[in-house]
């Protein structure tokens, strides 16, 4: 695969040309799409990169309710790579935005 530099040096000579992007490929181990999308990239720059987007499994149960004797408030069990954070009835949101913050940065690395 060409890297970054090569690229440069085909955009420059295809824009030198005056040829489509069709013509000028033709004969050559790149294609005019590829030639385009890299004119298009080395113009405007790499394209930013998605944060990568994760997932926490969330679990309702009632099993820690009926052990404090018949309370029915559920509990929340929030799952983070393998970490569990047991949420009950009244806690603080505060706390609990901060401890899921630092285990999605520690799973992240």
């Amino acid at each position: 695969m060409a890297d970054r530099e090569t690229w440069t040096r085909r955009v420059a000579e295809w824009k030198a040309s005056g040829l489509s992007s069709p013509e000028f490929c033709a004969g050559n181990e790149f294609t005019a799409g590829g030639l385009r999308h890299w004119a298009y990239r080395l113009e405007h720059g790499d394209p930013p990169r998605k944060p990568r987007v994760r997932l926490a499994r969330v679990v309702r149960t009632h099993a820690g309710a009926k052990a404090r004797g018949g309370d029915r408030s559920p509990e929340i069990v929030v799952e983070i790579g393998g970490a569990r954070l047991l949420v009950r009835p009244g806690f603080d949101l505060e706390t609990v935005a901060t401890i899921v913050e630092v285990l999605v940065a520690r799973c992240a690395r």
